[in-house]
Order: C-alpha cells, then sequence, then structure tokens
C-alpha cells in the first residue's frame, strides 16, 4: 500500500518479533540501477507467502488481520494501531495484534534482488531523528540535515513495489485511477513525505497485497538517507496540512 501504520521509526519503542536466522543483509550496491521487479519475480515473492498462508490457517488469519482496513472504535485499522504502539512504545501489544505481527514476520523473506519501493509518509518521523522543522529549508539545507541519517525500524513499514498501484503516491496528472487495480493515486496529495527505498537483495519483506502491489518492509530493517529535495512529483503542499512536501532517497538492507 505505502502508507499504512505511524511511518517510519527510530529503534526505541516496544519490542517486535525476532526475525528469524536468515543471510546477513548488506546495502544496495546500485550497480544494476534499481530497476522495478519483474512480474516473475513478484509472483514468485506473492507466491511464497500464499503457499506458506494456504498451509498454516492461523498465519493466514494474522496477514488478513494486518490488512484489514475496517475501523477499530478510535478509526484506524487494527494494524495502525499495532504500528503505532510499536513506535512509540505507548502501549504493550494484545494478544490479536501480536499474533499479527508474527504472523507478518513469518512470511518476510528476502527480495533477492536490488529494486525501488515507494512509500508515502508524514513528516512525524523526522522529528524522531532528531531533525527540526524542515519547511524553511532549501533543498542544499536539506540535504545536509538528512543525507546520512540512519536507523533500524521496530514496527513493519508498508511500501508498493509499482508507484502506479500505490493509493498514495501521486500520479502523472493527477490521475487518481491508475495502476491495474484503478487505485493508483487514489488518495494521494496528503502525506508530506515522498519516499523510494532502495533495496539491498538481503532486505525482508513481506508481499501479502497484490491489488496495492503492496510490500512490507520487515522489523529490524537498516535504513539510511541518501538524498533529499523538495518534490518533483506531486503537488508542491500536502493537501491537509498544507506543508511542502519532500521527497528523500532512502538505502534499505
Amino acid at each position: 500500500m505505502g502508507g499504512r501504520g505511524s511511518g517510519l521509526h527510530t529503534s526505541q519503542g516496544m519490542a517486535a518479533p525476532a526475525a528469524p536466522a536468515a543471510p546477513v543483509s548488506t546495502p544496495p550496491t546500485g550497480a544494476g540501477g534499481f530497476a522495478h521487479l519483474t512480474p516473475a519475480q513478484v509472483s514468485a515473492l506473492e507466491g511464497a507467502a500464499k503457499a506458506q498462508m494456504a498451509a498454516d490457517p492461523a498465519l493466514a488469519a494474522g496477514v488478513r488481520d494486518y490488512t484489514d482496513p475496517t475501523p477499530t472504535a478510535n478509526g484506524k485499522a487494527v494494524s495502525q494501531n499495532a504500528n503505532w504502539a510499536l513506535a512509540t512504545g505507548s502501549r504493550p501489544l494484545n494478544a490479536r495484534e501480536q499474533a499479527m505481527m508474527t504472523a507478518l514476520d513469518q512470511v518476510s523473506h528476502p527480495i533477492g534482488t536490488e529494486t525501488t519501493l515507494y512509500r508515502a509518509d508524514h513528516d512525524d518521523f523526522l522529528h524522531r531523528l532528531g531533525v527540526g522543522n524542515v519547511q524553511r529549508m532549501s533543498n542544499a539545507q536539506l540535504r545536509q540535515a538528512l543525507v546520512g541519517k540512519r536507523w533500524t525500524n521496530n514496527s513493519p513499514e508498508s511500501t508498493a513495489y509499482d508507484s502506479r498501484e500505490n493509493p498514495f503516491w501521486p500520479q502523472p496528472g493527477g490521475n487518481r485511477r491508475a495502476g491495474k487495480s484503478r487505485q493508483g493515486g487514489s488518495v494521494s496529495g496528503n502525506r508530506e513525505v515522498l519516499i523510494r527505498y532502495h533495496t539491498g537483495a538481503g532486505t525482508r519483506v513481506a508481499f501479502i497485497q497484490p491489488s496495492q502491489a503492496e510490500a512490507v518492509l520487515a522489523v529490524g530493517t537498516n535504513h539510511r538517507i541518501t538524498g533529499a529535495r523538495w518534490t518533483h512529483t506531486g503537488p508542491a503542499r500536502a493537501f491537509g496540512s498544507g506543508k511542502k512536501v519532500l521527497e528523500l532517497e532512502v538505502e534499505v538492507w
């Protein structure tokens, strides 16, 4: 989806399910230019998750909980509430949320290649990175303040492997019905940060919602900002907050 949950998170906060043993992941080299995933690669990654869920009903139930957009009493989905709890350490996860996070971790696998994933987010995570108000900064000042910042996420991060299918990603000409599912850009323009994640081949990702080209970065993913600028992609300001929209390039592994 590329926008679920509370955004990028620092390594502070509530512990999440430990990742299973896996090959050591290393930063991307950029040698291949971060080409989009091929249909065959997407099919293999989505197929692996589907096979796991078909063999384990409890696993399938946990993943369904994570992708379910139904609002709870506070207007947020179950996954949004759980992500926020993990990000802020505001409360322990309940049993249902813990099962959901465990299931998501179990269907996360190395992506296998260097590619680009797309996420639209709010700007509150910048404060957790120790960066103050950026709204008056020039592009040069943005780069000075942000490039080189590193962190590890302690809650899952929703992204899309195809920006045309991401509901939160601005589309050419302001299109709000882009992509095969006609959902691309459908709710774009309300996020202050557009992020292009460049993956290392070992980056663990869960491919769980094909209709939105969703690829969820696993807990424990390393992040490093390599580029920052005011947007060239969509509206210059977010519709709701009126804040200027920032674009980031971030390596993940």
